[in-house]
């Protein structure tokens, strides 16, 4: 039941249209991207998690591991990658099989796995699972179950969870986990349940939540409105609305503090595809234009990564990756084929020079990958 939620061969990127003005595809982008085969992951997992934990440690979490995005025994394992060697040098095991968790890094290199789909339904349990002996711990439950969460790691280290899809409807009451006492303790609410919505940690502490919606149960909705907590107040206050509605979307900070927000999906959700992106404006308490897309995408919620130059590398929701840069507003596709149109891929940083692009499935054939990539990331 399909749920919402190795040759080393490298490849110099070109970009396969050119910006007005001439020069090489190179030059017009300042990109100098190289993609190659990465490790084999212990299973193919889709809307798993990928995190970078203590340790040069890199860990995919959970997901489906079946075709139809179904649970299988690999979804209570978790993949050790060395962020070095970009090497698999271990495993280790959730307590439960997990379809798309939530995972956050805690200061001390354990990472907190909770929520997600645990045994057909969504789940409110957590567990702590420590990369230096592969075994997890039970958490403290949270107050009901979630799935897709906005999730976010505070300036203090603490993880604020708020909303998500309870297997009935969206929530909007939210929470805060301390990894100082190992406890969950309610906040605020969301002034408008939401699921599927992203968060991003502003210069100033604060945390802006975008779109969301309720994917799940007729009527569909994909949200514009958008939402500031203030951890010092423990509230959140509204913060304007973006001119689309979009869930299943992707959000990333730029240098400057602005928050850019990156295609996803209306409420047609496959048929409707987004290429458009926005940008909160910090300074205004605003949403602007900002461009483009060169291809729409969706389910890249985890697929963005900023890159020197105002840029934004975007993996995810196709079948080659693009750069968006921000001054231009526009995207532009690179010439790489990861051999079909991927969905829930995972990307993070592995250091200042590579990142690693992890799992996902197959858009039409649900069935999800082993596969991973190590780009290889210009130098700031």
């Amino acid at each position: 039941m399909m749920r919402h939620f190795s040759g080393l061969i490298v490849f110099s990127l070109v970009l396969t249209a050119c910006m007005a003005g001439g020069g090489s595809a190179a030059e017009q982008t300042g990109s100098d991207i190289r993609i190659e085969t990465g490790p084999r992951l212990g299973a193919p997992r889709a809307t798993h998690q990928l995190v970078a934990a203590g340790e040069g440690r890199l860990l995919a979490i959970g997901g489906c591991v079946r075709s139809g995005c179904e649970a299988g025994p690999a979804s209570a394992t978790v993949d050790v990658i060395d962020a070095r060697t970009m090497k698999m040098v271990g495993s280790g095991r959730l307590l439960v099989r997990r379809i798309q968790p939530s995972a956050a890094a805690l200061p001390d290199g354990r990472v907190l796995v909770f929520g997600g789909w645990v045994d057909g339904g969504a789940s409110a349990t957590t567990e702590i699972f420590d990369p230096a002996t592969g075994r997890s711990l039970a958490g403290p439950a949270m107050s009901g179950p979630r799935n897709a969460p906005a999730v976010v790691r505070l300036a203090d280290g603490r993880i604020l969870i708020a909303g998500g899809y309870d297997g009935s409807d969206v929530r909007s009451d939210a929470e805060i986990f301390d990894p100082a006492t190992g406890r969950m303790a309610a906040t605020g609410p969301l002034g408008t349940a939401r699921s599927g919505a992203t968060a991003t940690l502003l210069v100033d502490g604060r945390v802006l939540m975008v779109g969301g919606g309720r994917p799940d149960r007729a009527p569909r909705r994909a949200l514009a409105s958008a939402e500031i907590f203030d951890p010092a107040l423990g509230r959140f206050s509204s913060a304007g609305a973006l001119a689309q509605g979009r869930y299943k979307h992707g959000a990333v900070r730029l240098e400057n503090g602005d928050v850019l927000v990156v295609g996803g999906s209306d409420e047609r959700d496959y048929d409707g595809k987004l290429r458009s992106i926005e940008r909160f404006d910090v300074a205004s308490g605003r949403f602007v234009p900002a461009g483009n897309l060169a291809d729409p995408r969706f389910k890249i919620t985890d697929g963005l990564l900023l890159l020197p130059g105002n840029r934004v590398l975007v993996a995810a929701g196709d079948a080659a990756p693009e750069i968006f840069d921000v001054a231009s507003g526009a995207g532009v596709r690179l010439d790489y084929d990861f051999g079909g149109q991927w969905n829930y891929m995972t990307l993070v940083r592995a250091d200042a020079g590579t990142a690693l692009l992890a799992g996902g499935y197959r858009e039409g054939r649900i069935e999800p990958t082993d596969q991973s990539w190590i780009i290889h990331l210009p130098k700031g």
